[in-house]
């Protein structure tokens, strides 16, 4: 029974991948000023936390695509657009 539940779940994590990978924002000037407006534009008190993890995300990503790192500025762009998403 347990592996089945297991082998359900590694089915479902590969479906659901795709998916993800359609939404993930590439590394560009459009991208960093769209996430910039939509962090600044977070008021909501309850957000408070997730909007400083967003900013944070958003400054690694700056540097990173000023260092020419494009890998790890999407990488860190997404995880800046994932953080206001988690609420």
């Amino acid at each position: 029974m347990l592996k089945l539940a297991i082998a359900a779940t590694v089915a479902g994590m590969f479906s659901i991948a795709p998916a993800f990978a359609d939404e993930m924002m590439k590394c560009d000037e459009a991208n960093m000023m769209k996430m910039d407006k939509i962090v600044m534009e977070t008021t909501d008190p309850a957000m408070k936390k997730q909007m400083e993890m967003a900013m944070g995300e958003m400054t690694m990503a700056k540097d990173a695509m000023k260092a020419n790192k494009m890998d790890e500025c999407e990488m860190h762009l997404n995880k800046s657009a994932m953080e206001l998403k988690a609420k």
